[in-house]
């Protein structure tokens, strides 16, 4: 790639989907990741044409993860760079309100407290994602 060629950005956005048990200890989902399956990270994907970042987030939580949730508070942006464009993907949070089905297969949704949960997080940027939206769900 010419180094003076701009990436070409790419609009996502994503859920934190959390859930309080009965203790009240707060759950958060967590999916495999399509491109590194060893990885967990939160549901996202791209903002389809007429779509929201709210409504992509609440979209990609029931197609990745199965799961319904009640949109919230903005939580961050995390970009990256992956095949030569510049992902954009911007978080929210939501509270667990059902399940819905078993989510894409591979994925394997998978609910683990909020410790277990910034443990398995690959990347600095997704863990400060899940400290800004603990902080506001805790608010």
């Amino acid at each position: 790639m010419n180094e003076s060629s701009p990436l070409r950005i790419v609009e996502q956005a994503g859920t934190v989907l959390y859930r309080i048990i009965n203790n009240g200890q707060v759950e958060i989902l967590t999916v495999r990741s399509k491109t590194n399956p060893a990885q967990r990270i939160f549901p996202k994907g791209h903002i389809e044409s007429g779509e929201t970042p709210e409504q992509t987030a609440a979209r990609e939580l029931l197609e990745e993860g199965g799961m319904v949730g009640e949109i919230g508070a903005y939580c961050g942006l995390r970009e990256f760079v992956y095949n030569n464009k510049k992902y954009r993907v911007k978080y929210y949070a939501a509270k667990y309100l059902s399940k819905d089905n078993d989510g894409e297969p591979n994925r394997e949704p998978q609910w683990t407290s909020v410790e277990e949960t910034r443990a398995i997080l690959p990347y600095d940027n997704l863990k400060e994602v899940l400290d800004k939206c603990v902080e506001l769900i805790s608010a």
